[in-house]
Formats: structure tokens, sequence, C-alpha cells
């Protein structure tokens, strides 16, 4: 009986908007992400091929609001296959989309303050989150946030805040969770000077059967320095601070660890053709990687070493990225790893990635 509100509610906002635009959209999203690190012992990373294609269709409706607020209701599924999996049909059936999202002008700052609930995808996140919070890998396989993501934006600032509930609490399953939040602030009135940050507050805990809670914060800091405006090519920046972390397993460890590092990217790019190289001299970022794993780090595996102290590691990407129209974005690849040399992996060339993505997104083309 306690869900019939819930469920007038949503009926009653659904007629009131059966009246006003019907809307449908379709991503298609494909990568070819090959691994080569024998050279350096698979030590760093697994040599290996990502290889998969997914399907987003999405229908609801939208409505205004007198002009005060744009609002948007969507269900949708997410189709995802692991090429030469081999499995059913069925279990290309990956999850379910549901959320709303409103859009809110504020006229005084000439910005918008946008909300969204529900399970939604991950590009409804805009801000700028280095490798060592998320990987390709998840960024692709895991496409969907499930929880609330909060946003502003105005010609000088951009701001999010969102909760990502990757697990509930069972027999076996752990409770986990994380919150995050991105932004950046223009300098001056220009792009050429900013200021941004990045954040993530990652909570691992328990299940009914298994004690313990582990904290993995993150927090990095930087500042970015655009030069394409006034060079007058497409992109040339630095991105550069540091990269702290704040980690403790509450059961098994008495001590708190806080490793942190440098980190800079540099990005050159002229019409299709680009180069961005990521620097990163530090500790270890995943203290307890041995540990928990991917249960707990979600970045790229080159931020972690099995040695003491502090090391280096230098990824050198070549990028062909066209423009072929406003729907369809193809990036082709190629990144080169370097980093100090070890007893186990005595090269400082270490590996490649080869990787090919494309994602045709039909919104972008019904909303012109």
């Amino acid at each position: 009986m306690k869900r019939l509100p819930l469920i007038f509610a949503f009926a009653t906002i659904c007629l009131g908007a059966a009246a006003q635009q019907f809307k449908y959209d379709v991503k298609f999203d494909y990568i070819f992400l090959n691994s080569e690190f024998d050279r350096s012992s698979n030590v760093f990373e697994k040599s290996g091929t990502l290889h998969a294609a997914r399907l987003t269709p999405l229908v609801g409706v939208d409505w205004n609001q007198g002009g005060l607020a744009r609002h948007t209701l969507r269900l949708g599924v997410d189709l995802f296959k692991n090429m030469g999996e081999g499995l059913p049909a069925g279990d290309v059936f990956n999850e379910v989309l549901l959320y709303y999202n409103a859009d809110v002008p504020v006229r005084r700052h000439r910005g918008t303050f946008s909300a969204i609930a529900g399970i939604f995808p991950r590009a409804f996140s805009e801000g700028f989150y280095s490798d060592a919070f998320f990987s390709d890998d998840v960024r692709y396989l895991d496409n969907n946030y499930e929880g609330m993501f909060f946003k502003y934006s105005n010609p000088n600032v951009y701001a999010e805040l969102g909760l990502d509930w990757c697990g509930m609490k069972g027999l076996t399953r752990r409770e986990a969770f994380r919150i995050m939040s991105a932004g950046k602030v223009s300098l001056f009135g220009t792009d050429l000077f900013n200021l941004g940050w990045s954040a993530s507050m990652f909570h691992y805990a328990g299940s009914q059967t298994v004690r313990g809670v582990v904290d993995n914060t993150m927090v990095n800091p930087y500042l970015l320095l655009d030069f394409s405006s006034a060079i007058g090519i497409k992109n040339l920046s630095l991105r550069t601070g540091p990269i702290a972390t704040y980690q403790w397993d509450r059961v098994h460890d008495t001590e708190k660890h806080m490793p942190w590092g440098l980190e800079s990217i540099l990005t050159i790019q002229e019409k299709a053709f680009g180069i961005e190289d990521t620097f990163y001299w530090g500790d270890d970022l995943y203290y307890y990687d041995g540990t928990y794993g991917p249960n707990v780090y979600y970045g790229e595996p080159f931020y972690s070493w099995p040695m003491e102290g502090r090391s280096w590691m230098d990824k050198l990407g070549l990028f062909y990225q066209p423009r072929i129209s406003d729907c369809i974005n193809l990036r082709v690849s190629l990144e080169f790893f370097f980093g100090k040399a070890m007893e186990d992996c005595p090269p400082v060339y270490r590996g490649t990635n080869q990787m090919l993505t494309l994602l045709f997104d039909l919104d972008k083309l019904t909303r012109r």
C-alpha cells in the first residue's frame, strides 16, 4: 500500500506530460581496446582485448514549466555484448535505465542548474576525472550511474556533485557507494587560466556475512592552462596538479594511509590529429590493491606498482578524431607506456594500447 502514492504521482506526471513532447533517443557505442604488456611481464597492466558493442534506446516525455524549468522523463534499456562471448541472446540485456531530469535556468548568472535521479548514463557527468579515478574499461563497462547528480554551469563556472550507489548490502554482496564532485572556474574572464578540481569518496562496507569498511578518498585540484584560442588551434592545453588520497581499512589496519603524487596532462590537437601525454610521479595510489583490487580501485592499473617508494609513469598517446557529423564521434588512438625500471620489470618501455571507439548519438541529431 505504501507504493500507491508513488505510483499515483508517477501516473499524474505522465498524464500531465502526455500532451507535451514525446521524445526518443538511441545511442550506439562500439569499442576495440587491445593492450599488449608482455614486455613488462604484465606487472602493471594485463595484456588482453576489450571488444564490445552497446545499444541504448530510450523513450519518454519532455515538458516545459512555463519557462521556469524543463523536465525530462526517460525509460530505456542498456543492451551490451562482448564480441565472441557466445552467450544467449537474452543475456545482452545489461541494465534498465529509468531517470528524471530537470534543467532550471538561473538568469541572474546566465547559468543553468540541472538535477537527475535514477539510473542514468555516465555521460550526464561533464567534469574531468583523471585516469587514476576511472579507467577506460570502467568508463565503458560501467556505463551508467545509479543515484543522483547535480550540476551548475555559467560562462565562467562549472560544478557537479553526484552519488553513485555501486552495491547493495546482501548475504555476501558488500554495500558500496561513491560521492564525487568535479568542476572548473575560469579566471579573469578568459579560458587561458582555469582552476579545477575532481574528488571521489568511495565507501566499501560489509555484507551480512563479512565485516569491514574500507575508505578510499581521492582529491585532484589542478591548474588548467588553455592556449587554444590565443594560438588559434583546436586544442593546446596543460593540466597539472596533485592527486592526494586518504585510505583506511577500518577492520584489518590500525593505520590510515595517504599516498599522493603529481600529475600533468599535455594535449595538442590540430584538426583531426592530436597528441596527449600523461605524466605521473609519486606514491603507489592504490595502497590496498593486493587485497581488494577492482572492488575498491576503479582507475588505470599503472598508478600502482609492486615496489617500495615513489616511482613515475608516462603515457604518450597519438590519436585521430575526425569530425564526421554532430551525432557521430570516431576516435582512433595508439598509446605508449613508460616507467621506472624495476627488478621484475627492467625495461623503461612497458607496452601499448591500441583503441578504436565509435559513438552514435541520435539525440544530438534531433536537437538541431
